[in-house]
């Protein structure tokens, strides 16, 4: 009997409701969190496998065996593509293909969503700051399409940054099965899980989700996270023929590097950690420079990919001269990932103008990849960069200061410096090198490179990276945040509800004297039915009583008492019961308040200070962060004020 079209959808609809529903009792939660992590971890490798594979099928359709710029370790079939069809154009052919693959991925986006753009670890980061760590699943099926279809045509980008969005993706997924507070360690998971499943480095990946993407450590985090990466690990290794050691192909070279003199060299490699800080610095800000102009360029969304491919491939053409040697070779060192070059910088295989230049042309490729709007990671080409600029540093050493180790061990040291200087990673940087390379007896001068360059360039950019300076021009304040906790409690869980205020009309020296009876910093001034009309601060009001105490004093002035509301602001920062106390620290610290009102419905129903925000913050110990904090009321507030220096429930500025 054929199924009634009705019927399809209420069934549907019962599924997605059981799946909504479907959530694990408190108790349970821990044996759930690992069960998930493993689930999560195994979604993740399978994802890397899939990834790779679909940059291998792009670039067989688009390049067959002439150019391999995804770096991928399956073998190139000789089959019909586009480079070959295009023979007539000659050397335009590195400059026509991607941006094919960029209008490619510009359709994409126009008939998907903007979050598949760009390098994912912003909108990973977005999603946990501020939607509560919820990412659609289709997200991973969107963002594998895209980014196969650019770094396969050779856009010059990086594997790690769509893994990273695919992996979240099923950590948010499976994140509905536990209270919505867990759901971020479990986006954290995955993306742990992601780069350990394509990198082969399951430490790199658990430090890069405890470092960047949940910023503090504590067991329940560590747990879980390790869970989901060792399993996409044991997942992906043995289908991508990893070696069971630390390294990868890619980066293992025959030598051995270490300090050579190091009373000689540890100077040397401190000045190595200034350059690789500048230079981070100024890679953040060209990607940012080349995005904000393509975000101006009056063009339709969709073409600005197809722009940024084809002015990647002019500097291919541009390096053919710069370089001295034919497009080919020139795609080969510029388009993709990289990894070729990143291996012969290590090696000592280049010449110092040739890794200057290098570094340069990928620099700007990069910028032109990701600030056009096409889909891919960061984190290959700051190797590329960082590889070159070391080995560089490290052939002007060593012609200058014979006996000193040779270039390629800058390289290697660069490498990390690099990443740790973009991404404010510097432990992640360390450790990730480390498994990429199996080069350990360099971990002095990549330790003192990779912090030295990422306080530099901290310095630089204002505490901005290059995966939260994009949230930064989205209006976000995201330094110095630990992401897993206050973002976890809602202002109706810590507001004070008893709010002292005062009337529209209310005399002005009758409010200061309410704000000096009640020791308060600041009072929302109402209308009649209790809706919000300004707030008066201890400030406001000093100012203005001591410009006319005179008048006061005389009182031959009745306009020297004016009402309260014509000396208070009339702007002000507000928030709702159902905001997150991450919110409310954000627009505290824009507007410069000490307090912000709670309204519903443009009624006043409490207040939130800073001394509540800190107190949220301290009553959530770390360990046991997981029941909800009750809000505090009448009585409740007055004995959690008894443990601290006495204040009161408008706190202080």
């Amino acid at each position: 009997m054929p199924q009634n079209p009705s019927d399809e959808s209420t069934l549907r609809a019962r599924i997605r409701r059981a799946i909504r529903t479907a959530e694990v009792e408190p108790r349970y939660e821990d044996i759930a969190m690992n069960v998930l992590a493993v689930a999560i971890g195994v979604v993740a490798g399978v994802g890397a496998v899939v990834f790779r594979v679909g940059i291998w099928v792009v670039q067989e359709l688009l390049y067959g065996t002439s150019l391999n710029p995804g770096n991928v370790s399956f073998a190139l079939v000789p089959v019909t593509n586009a480079f070959d069809l295009l023979s007539p154009l000659g050397p335009l052919r590195y400059a026509a293909i991607p941006a094919l693959g960029g209008l490619l991925v510009g359709v994409v986006v126009l008939l998907t969503t903007d979050a598949v753009k760009g390098h994912g670890v912003p909108s990973v980061l977005d999603a946990m700051l501020n939607r509560g760590g919820r990412i659609s699943p289709k997200i991973a099926l969107y963002k594998t399409l895209a980014s196969s279809v650019a770094i396969g045509s050779g856009a010059s980008l990086g594997r790690e940054g769509p893994i990273i969005q695919i992996g979240s993706a099923a950590g948010s997924f499976f994140g509905r099965f536990v209270r919505s507070r867990h759901t971020r360690t479990l986006v954290a998971a995955g993306a742990a899980a992601g780069i350990a499943g394509t990198f082969n480095t399951p430490i790199g990946g658990i430090m890069f989700a405890l470092e960047i993407l949940l910023a503090e450590y504590y067991l329940g985090h560590v747990i879980t996270v390790v869970l989901a990466a060792l399993t996409a690990t044991a997942v992906a290794r043995p289908i991508l023929e990893f070696s069971p050691t630390p390294g990868i192909r890619e980066f293992l070279v025959p030598a051995s590097y270490q300090l050579v003199t190091p009373a000689v060299e540890l100077p040397i490699y401190l000045l190595l950690g200034v350059v690789v800080g500048l230079v981070g610095a100024g890679l953040v800000k060209l990607l940012y420079g080349v995005e904000h102009f393509f975000e101006r360029l009056d063009a339709p969304g969709y073409l600005k990919p197809a722009l940024g491919g084809l002015l990647l491939g002019a500097s291919v053409l541009v390096g053919t001269v710069v370089l001295g040697v034919g497009p080919g070779t020139a795609a080969g060192l510029l388009l993709g990932v990289g990894y070729g070059v990143v291996h012969r910088s290590i090696d000592g295989g280049f010449l110092f103008g040739a890794l200057v230049a290098l570094a340069v042309l990928k620099a700007v490729g990069f910028s032109l990849s990701v600030g056009s709007g096409s889909s891919g990671g960061v984190f290959s080409p700051s190797l590329f960069v960082g590889a070159t600029v070391g080995g560089a540093f490290g052939l002007a050493v060593h012609a200058l200061v014979p006996g000193t180790a040779p270039s390629g061990a800058y390289a290697l040291v660069g490498m990390g410096g690099i990443f740790a200087a973009t991404a404010g990673a510097p432990l992640t940087a360390i450790i990730i090198i480390f498994e990429l390379t199996g080069q350990y007896t360099i971990i002095l001068p990549l330790l003192m490179v990779s912090v030295v360059g990422s306080e530099i360039a901290s310095y630089l950019l204002n505490g901005s990276t290059i995966y939260t300076q994009k949230l930064r021009d989205l209006g976000y304040t995201v330094q110095e945040r630990r992401i897993g906790s206050i973002e976890d409690v809602h202002v109706a869980d810590v507001m004070t509800t008893a709010v002292d205020t005062v009337k529209v009309g209310t005399p002005l020296s009758e409010a200061v004297n309410r704000l000096r009876d009640t020791d308060h910093g600041g009072l929302p001034i109402v209308e009649a039915d209790e809706s919000l009309a300004g707030i008066v601060v201890q400030s406001d009001a000093q100012a203005y009583l001591t410009e006319n105490i005179e008048a006061l004093d005389g009182d031959d002035d009745p306009a020297a008492d004016p009402p309260v509301e014509d000396v208070g602001t009339r702007t002000v920062v507000t928030t709702t019961p159902n905001s997150n106390l991450l919110h409310v620290v954000d627009a505290m610290e824009a507007a410069d308040v000490g307090r912000v009102p709670v309204v519903d419905n443009a009624t006043v129903v409490g207040i939130v200070t800073r001394s509540d925000v800190l107190d949220a913050y301290d009553d959530i110990p770390i360990e046991s962060a997981v029941e909800p904090m009750r809000c505090r009321r009448g009585d409740e507030r007055a004995q959690s004020d008894s443990r601290a220096t006495p204040r009161t429930a408008a706190g202080d500025r």
